[in-house]
């Protein structure tokens, strides 16, 4: 039987179970709260998945590589309650103490870390579940010993869905989000261009490298659009594409999950 490793988006999971409690006016209450819901989930997970490795990946503070090469990288978000935010380490404890260890590694989104988690797991073999509802993962699916998994809305994402979402396959992704950009994390697109636009786009040209060689193919609107536009796409897409190959330090044998 094909082995499993079950890859939890830490601040995704915990951040959505916490916005959920609202209504608990009680500040230290509701941390209590997110902590006993947050743990409830891992439960439900690691039954569901029965997995034979298993993580929880944090964000490490401060700025990332993103900022310092387009600083208004997320410019603008909610910043996170600091009564949740001073709470992270205790949350990592509790995991901890649940036998699945928490990562973090300074300087790098969990985002990164988990791509680079799920290809090195897939190249021998074993297939990963990302637990998050973060879409930019999205792009890693073209390969099928990798699949996401929405626990919120108990929803599996996998390559067909990709292509039935975007348009385009799940290796196209950097280059569409090059052309529509990411609202969610401030990365700007192509003016005028959007989602429909950019599949046909791509469908005449794949990549952006391409797009940009043949501009004169396309039409005289589309071309004045696209044009001037290829350094800021590469950067883009750059900052849109996960990275698969950071040096985390850790051998896959420190996430065996011993089960019960």
């Amino acid at each position: 039987m094909q082995k499993r490793f079950l890859i939890i988006d830490g601040l995704n999971l915990i951040r959505r179970l916490y916005a959920a409690l609202e209504k608990e006016i009680d500040p230290v209450r509701r941390i209590e709260r997110t902590q006993s819901t947050s743990i409830d989930a891992l439960s439900r997970l690691l039954h569901q998945f029965d997995p034979d490795y298993a993580v929880v990946v944090f964000d490490s503070n401060g700025q990332t590589w993103r900022h310092k090469v387009f600083p208004e990288y997320k410019l603008g978000r909610i910043p996170m309650d600091d009564i949740l935010l001073n709470a992270m380490p205790e949350f990592a404890k509790l995991f901890r103490f649940n036998k699945v260890p928490a990562l973090r590694l300074s300087g790098w989104e969990a985002d990164d870390l988990i791509a680079t988690l799920a290809v090195k797991a897939a190249q021998n073999d074993i297939k990963s579940y990302i637990i998050s509802t973060d879409k930019g993962f999205t792009q890693l699916l073209g390969d099928t010993n990798i699949l996401q998994y929405d626990y919120f809305a108990r929803l599996g994402y996998d390559k067909e869905w990709v292509y039935e979402k975007y348009g385009v396959t799940a290796e196209m992704l950097g280059d569409y989000w090059a052309l529509v950009g990411d609202t969610t994390n401030k990365i700007p697109g192509v003016k005028g261009i959007g989602p429909k636009t950019a599949v046909k786009v791509l469908a005449q040209a794949n990549t952006v490298e391409a797009i940009y060689q043949n501009l004169e193919s396309f039409e005289p609107k589309m071309k004045q659009m696209l044009e001037g536009g290829l350094e800021q796409c590469k950067l883009s897409r750059s900052l849109a594409l996960l990275k698969t190959n950071v040096e985390i330090g850790v051998k896959l044998s420190q996430f065996k999950y011993m089960k019960q």
